[in-house]
């Protein structure tokens, strides 16, 4: 774990911007030292030039009055060399005069009087006739010396050379004193591009971080995933990607439950085709035998007996019983067969208007799916679907009330409502509603397998049956795609 989280994206991305801040500050640091070391070797050269230049014409003077004879030979030389070695302005280790032969005519070290200098610096000097000069590297830094030469040349004649030696120790300790600074700037720099590194990755990292636990969050149970607010760029194109992500998971956890629910329901089909094929073999053989003995018994009484009545009211529930349970069991299978949706509508309208002639109600039916529609569907299982919400509708109405069945097309689905002005359905029936032997009516008048019955039909057409309820006011709506894939078992 330690490990992963020392390659995250912002540790990564703080430690190049780190390196990248040292490296930066380490060469802004290099880079102005040695500007500003240039530039104090050059003033100080400069300054150094200018003064031995000042001094080469009174110095030439000076040795014109020797050879005249108009002063003694050294005097006025070795005031000017006490004048340069008392030059506070300049740390000057040595000053000296040559004659054009390199002869030491006076110096601020009398025992190096009258000594030749040969080196390359007097001889440059002399034979090219202009300013030169050349550091001498001492043991340490401070101990270099800035060497100058300044040939003595006038009239196309050389005099000699002065040359001037000045101590580079004080712009030395100023260089020092400037590294100081500048390693204390560059430290500062540093640490105030480390931090601001720390803070940015920081921001760049938060959302991500936010994005990987919505994403550890993601599960089965839990694809309502609330998202950040979109962003415009690559961390907002990863969250429109988890999104799209998301919304397949979605669709796919809703098929995969549609179709477990396929599965349980087409499992609870055989079972109870195994059920009812057993059963309905062993009640009909009697029961056929109770319907008889019932006729026969009729046919024989002269007089309407009760309890022969109840006996087959009896018998009649039973074969209902057997025969929903039957209808139950072969839901699974369609016959599919392409129909216009206005013939279709025309004949559920009067097959209904037939069945519920018994019934003390009004039905009203209004097709507004146009223009006509073409369906395919299993006519007789939907007719009988609508036939069950229909019974069922006039069972909830009042005398005389009124059952509306209706037709349309939205969204690439034909759809079709039952609606009614009953009591309605309580919050607690809401949820069983639809459950197999779970019934509203009263015991002896349903059998809870109608609705049951419906559902498991408009499933297999890949469809929905959903209600909105309330007292007064309830509607059975059915939902089949047009141009759907359908489901069989």
């Amino acid at each position: 774990m330690k490990a992963a989280k020392f390659v995250s994206i912002k540790n990564q991305f703080l430690l190049l911007a780190v390196l990248l801040v040292a490296l930066s500050s380490a060469l802004w640091g290099w880079w102005a030292w040695k500007n500003e070391r240039h530039l104090l070797y050059e003033r100080l050269e400069g300054e150094g030039k200018q003064m031995v230049t000042s001094l080469a014409s009174p110095i030439i003077n000076a040795l014109l009055y020797e050879e005249m004879g108009v002063i003694e030979e050294g005097g006025l030389l070795d005031n000017f060399i006490e004048e340069v070695m008392n030059n506070t302005g300049f740390p000057v280790v040595h000053a000296f005069v040559t004659d054009q032969n390199g002869k030491v005519l006076t110096h601020n070290r009398y025992s190096e009087y009258g000594k030749t200098y040969s080196d390359a610096l007097t001889r440059a000097a002399i034979a090219e006739t202009r300013y030169v000069s050349t550091l001498i590297p001492g043991n340490r830094p401070q101990l270099t010396i800035l060497d100058m030469a300044m040939p003595l040349h006038i009239y196309g004649k050389s005099w000699g050379v002065l040359r001037v030696g000045v101590s580079t120790a004080p712009l030395e300790e100023e260089l020092q004193a400037l590294a100081g600074r500048i390693v204390g700037a560059a430290l500062l720099f540093f640490l105030l591009g480390a931090l601001l590194s720390y803070l940015i990755g920081l921001n760049m990292a938060r959302p991500l971080l936010r994005l990987t636990a919505l994403m550890s969050a993601v599960s089965t149970d839990n694809l309502a995933v609330e998202l950040p607010p979109r962003r415009p760029d690559e961390i907002g194109a990863l969250q429109e990607s988890f999104r799209e992500m998301l919304e397949r998971l979605r669709r796919s956890e809703a098929e995969r439950e549609r179709v477990v629910a396929q599965l349980i329901q087409s499992e609870k089909l055989a079972s109870i085709g195994k059920i009812v094929a057993g059963v309905a073999h062993e009640v009909n053989n009697p029961l056929a035998t109770i319907s008889t003995c019932i006729h026969n018994l009729r046919q024989d009484a002269t007089a309407p007996n009760r309890n022969l009545e109840i006996i087959a009211q009896g018998a009649e529930r039973i074969e209902r019983i057997v025969r929903q349970l039957t209808d139950y069991s072969r839901a699974g299978s369609l016959e599919l067969q392409p129909i216009a949706s206005d013939r279709f509508f025309s004949e559920s309208a009067e097959f209904a208007r037939m069945a519920l002639k018994k019934h003390d109600v009004r039905l009203s039916a209004g097709d507004r799916c146009q223009p006509p529609t073409l369906l395919c569907l299993d006519k007789g299982k939907i007719q009988q679907v609508i036939l069950n919400l229909l019974i069922n509708a006039a069972d909830a109405s009042a005398e005389r009330g009124e059952v509306r069945l209706t037709a349309a097309s939205e969204n690439g689905s034909y759809i079709l409502s039952v609606h009614d002005h009953g009591s309605g359905i309580s919050d607690e029936m809401r949820e069983r509603i639809f459950d197999i032997f779970y019934t509203t009516k009263p015991a002896g008048e349903g059998t809870g397998i109608g609705l049951a019955i419906c559902k498991s039909i408009i499933e297999m057409h890949g469809g929905a049956l959903y209600f909105e309820s309330r007292p007064g006011d309830t509607t059975f709506t059915v939902s089949i795609p047009i141009s759907a894939q359908r489901g069989t078992a």
